[in-house]
């Protein structure tokens, strides 16, 4: 029987494995079953290997190695966060682009200029109103 050759993966295949288990998509070992990873620990590896610990094959300490996993699940949930923000912000801002023009069309129909003037004074109240009060 011949044995098969160990297979060798690309970086951006190793990112998108530890990526899909460090978000909670896949546990280490579905990973493994669904993308055909031979190696037992060869995510643990590649985990280890993207958190920055130097000899990732030696180990490192469990606290060390936790801590490091924490802190990259917590920077990929800011970065998700951030970028939620920033498509929320697009809509805004389209949002608001939008209403400027209806205001502009509006005041066109009706021959009144509906935007605000930035420094006028505010109108004080009527004394007619606060005598019906």
């Amino acid at each position: 029987m011949k044995k098969k050759k160990q297979g060798f993966y690309s970086e951006e295949f190793k990112w998108k494995v530890v990526h899909e288990v460090l978000c909670g998509k896949f546990s280490k070992e579905d990973a493994r079953r669904i993308y055909g990873i031979r190696s037992k620990c060869a995510i643990l590896y590649w985990m280890r290997q993207y958190n920055g610990i130097k000899n990732y094959r030696d180990g490192g300490s469990p606290l060390e190695e936790k801590n490091l996993l924490e802190e990259m699940k917590e920077l990929h949930k800011n970065e998700k966060r951030i970028k939620e923000l920033e498509q929320e912000l697009e809509r805004e801002r389209v949002r608001a682009d939008l209403w400027q023009k209806v205001v502009e069309l509006a005041g066109k129909e009706i021959n009144v200029d509906l935007v605000k003037k930035y420094g006028a004074k505010q109108s004080t109240p009527s004394k007619d109103k606060d005598a019906k009060k």
